[in-house]
């Protein structure tokens, strides 16, 4: 597995923990009631305020409902250009709607437009049906997506976002489901950045104005309702380094755009953003006890990234632990160690790192001697490298 370098600024906050004494003042003057700003490589929250409030999200919901068709459609459960009958419940729905007709029947992939671009609370409610018979039970399988993807603070309890007591998450929530849409279905991911869609001779915009105003934002939602005020999931790109930011609670559409690019400049412009290997590079060789080789090659299963506050990575310090002794036999993606990085005395990441390949047992004479080199040498200790 290659190490996955999640650098853990995440606890830049308001507060003045972490980083935040060494960075400038984070630029938010008008009313908020959560934000955060979360480095998508690393999984890192990089910034926030009020970050795990459980809040209204309003039509931000749709990014899970949109998560979950997507799903489906790439297991096969469901397809494109299967034709979905309208049913009257779904045309019913209040709010932004895509005007789908009851009784008619839409494609998976008109309803999935008119649920991303034109926050279709009618094609949200004609999905979950499709997909799971009725809409009660898809906010149920929205549950069980939320905490498989480690959404603690989150519970759906329709598919549009419409206000319900126990319908609530929070800004760090929709960062996490931003992000994985965004890595586990980057073609679904597309449509989130696609302008306008017109469905019934109706031409609706996509309400996130950044795509307009911002060349370097690709999605993600848009959200309100009168209780939850004025809510946006956004993501940009600046030369290969890729932010999301979630703002919550603003009082109208110029206000949450105006905050977003103000987070989202703010991340760019503090934070540098450095790839150390490839998936699967060798980052260490480790010593092997009792082995047909005497080593074994450490690797991460991902890119390994690190963000840091800018001119500080200089400051940044990396090792390797393994376990010890390190015997064979050792299978190929065994887990065998670790990667630790540290801003000063402060461990920022701690991440497994597996064997590349398969170390078999060496033969009884071999054994033997290694024991006795263990035993008497210490050979095997505790492995600490410095990487970068």
């Amino acid at each position: 597995m290659k190490k996955i370098l999640l650098v853990c600024l995440s606890v830049l906050s308001t507060s003045g923990a972490g980083f935040a004494q060494q960075l400038p003042p984070i630029p938010v003057n008008l009313p908020v009631k959560a934000w955060v700003i979360m480095d998508y490589d690393t999984g890192e929250v990089l910034a926030d305020y009020n970050g795990n409030q459980r809040l209204e999200p309003a039509s931000v919901t749709k990014v899970m409902t949109s998560y979950l068709v997507a799903e489906a459609i790439e297991n096969g459960v469901i397809k494109e250009d299967a034709q979905v009958t309208i049913s009257p419940y779904a045309q019913s729905q209040e709010g932004s709607r895509m005007f789908a007709e009851a009784g008619s029947k839409v494609t998976v992939h008109d309803l999935v437009l008119g649920l991303v671009i034109q926050s279709g609370n009618d094609s949200s409610i004609a999905l979950a049906e499709y997909l799971h018979g009725s809409e009660s039970i898809f906010a149920m399988e929205m549950n069980k997506k939320a905490q498989e993807l480690g959404m603690n603070d989150s519970n759906f309890m329709n598919a549009s976002g419409l206000p319900h007591a126990n319908h609530y998450s929070s800004a760090y929530d929709l960062a996490v489901l931003s992000r994985h849409l965004i890595n586990d279905f980057p073609s679904h991911y597309k449509i989130y950045s696609q302008k306008s869609f017109t469905w019934n001779n109706i031409t609706q915009k996509n309400r996130n104005t950044l795509l307009w105003t911002d060349p370097s934002v690709d999605g993600i939602k848009t959200g309100h309702t009168s209780s939850a005020g004025y809510n946006l999931a956004s993501s940009a790109v600046r030369n290969g380094f890729r932010v999301i930011v979630v703002v919550l609670g603003t009082n109208n559409e110029k206000e949450r755009a105006q905050v977003s690019t103000e987070l989202l400049n703010y991340a760019f412009l503090n934070f540098e953003h450095k790839k150390l290997y490839d998936q699967n590079q060798v980052i260490l060789e480790s010593p092997v006890h009792e082995g047909t080789s005497d080593y074994v090659k450490l690797v991460s299963d991902k890119n390994v990234y690190v963000t840091y506050p800018r001119g500080q990575y200089a400051e940044l310090t990396s090792s390797i632990e393994v376990q010890k002794p390190l015997l064979a036999p050792i299978e190929k993606g065994a887990p065998i160690g670790k990667f630790i990085v540290k801003n000063g005395n402060k461990t920022i990441l701690t991440t497994p790192l597996y064997a590349e390949s398969t170390i078999e047992e060496a033969s009884f004479v071999k054994r033997y001697w290694d024991k006795f080199k263990y035993k008497f040498q210490h050979k095997f200790q505790k492995v600490k490298t410095q990487l970068f």
